[in-house]
C-alpha cells in the first residue's frame, strides 16, 4: 500500500501485517493531535463457514500497525465508501444479520470511526429507511457537512440528497438539498456500488459519477458524470469508455470521486 502526501510530494510505502484481501476497506484520518492514521478492516462471509475478519490501524507517527478489539453488531458492505469529516470517517451501515437469518428490512444508520479514541462511536440516524439493493452514497461539503444520496428501489425515478445541519458525536440533523424526478432524465437507478458524488450548494447542483445505462444490445459502457439540479436540469458528461473487468457478471470499472479529504502540511513519518 502507498500513501501519497501531495502537498509535499511525499510517497510512503506501507507494508501490511499480513497479505491484503480483495475485500479490505480503508479509511484515512487523523486524531486530535493531527497524527494521521489508516483504518483497515474486513468482515465478510465468502462462503458457508468461510469468514474473513480483522480490524487494525496504522499509525504514521510510529510506522506500525495495531490490532483493534472490535466486536461489530453492524455490517458495512464491501462497496460502501467511507467519507472523511474533521479527521473522522463516516460509513453507511446496517445491523448485522446472521448467515441463516431471513429478513426483508433491518435497521440502518450512520456509523463513524473516531481516530482519536480509535473506536466506532454510537449509531446516528439517517433521514430515510433503506431496503436491500437501494442506492446510498455518502459525500461531504468543505469538511463541514455530510451529504447523503438515496435512490429507492420501488420508485427509482425519485432521488433524494440530504445535508446535515448539525453533526455531533451523539446527534445529527438533516435537511433536504435536492429531490429529483429522474424518470425523464436517466430512467434508471444508479448502481448500488456506484453513485459517488459531490454537490455545489450555491448553484444547487449535484454531480453523480456512474456508468451509462446497461443495454443488452450494447457491449460497451461509459463512465459518466451526471450533472443534475433544480427544475429538471440534467447534463451527462462522458468521461470515456469504462474498462471491462470481465465475466461472469459483466463488470466494468466505476468512476469514483473523493470530494472531501483536505491535505495538510503535517510531515508524514517514513
Amino acid at each position: 500500500m502507498t500513501s501519497l502526501k501531495a502537498v509535499r510530494c511525499q510517497t510512503v510505502r506501507i507494508q501490511p501485517r499480513n497479505s491484503f484481501h480483495r475485500l479490505d476497506r480503508y479509511a484515512l484520518g487523523y486524531d486530535k493531535n493531527r497524527n494521521h492514521k489508516i483504518l483497515r478492516f474486513v468482515d465478510d462471509h465468502l462462503a458457508v463457514g468461510e469468514h474473513v475478519f480483522g480490524y487494525e490501524i496504522y499509525d504514521f507517527s510510529s510506522s506500525s500497525w495495531r490490532v483493534l478489539d472490535v466486536t461489530p453488531d453492524w455490517d458495512i458492505q464491501f462497496y460502501q465508501r467511507g467519507v472523511s469529516l474533521n479527521g473522522n470517517t463516516y460509513f453507511f451501515a446496517q445491523e448485522k444479520i446472521t448467515e441463516d437469518g431471513e429478513y426483508e428490512e433491518f435497521e440502518d444508520f450512520l456509523l463513524y470511526f473516531d481516530f482519536s479514541t480509535e473506536r466506532f462511536e454510537p449509531r446516528l440516524p439517517l433521514p430515510f429507511h433503506f431496503y436491500v439493493l437501494e442506492t446510498v452514497s455518502l459525500s461531504s461539503v468543505r469538511d463541514e457537512q455530510l451529504a447523503v444520496l438515496y435512490q429507492r428501489l420501488d420508485s427509482y425515478e425519485i432521488l433524494d440528497i440530504w445535508l446535515t445541519t448539525k453533526i455531533e458525536p451523539s446527534a445529527v440533523s438533516w435537511s433536504m438539498f435536492l429531490k429529483l424526478d429522474m424518470r425523464p432524465l436517466t430512467g434508471f437507478q444508479f448502481m448500488v456500488d456506484g453513485g459517488s458524488f459531490f454537490i455545489d450548494e450555491e448553484k444547487k447542483v449535484a454531480v453523480v459519477f456512474d456508468l451509462t445505462k446497461h443495454k443488452q444490445t450494447v457491449t460497451r459502457r461509459y463512465q459518466t458524470a451526471y450533472i443534475i439540479g433544480q427544475d429538471g436540469y440534467f447534463k451527462p458528461v462522458s468521461l470515456g469508455e469504462a474498462p471491462y473487468l470481465g465475466d461472469p457478471h459483466e463488470l466494468y470499472c466505476l468512476p469514483l470521486v473523493c470530494p472531501s479529504y483536505a491535505p495538510s502540511l503535517v510531515q508524514l513519518y517514513n
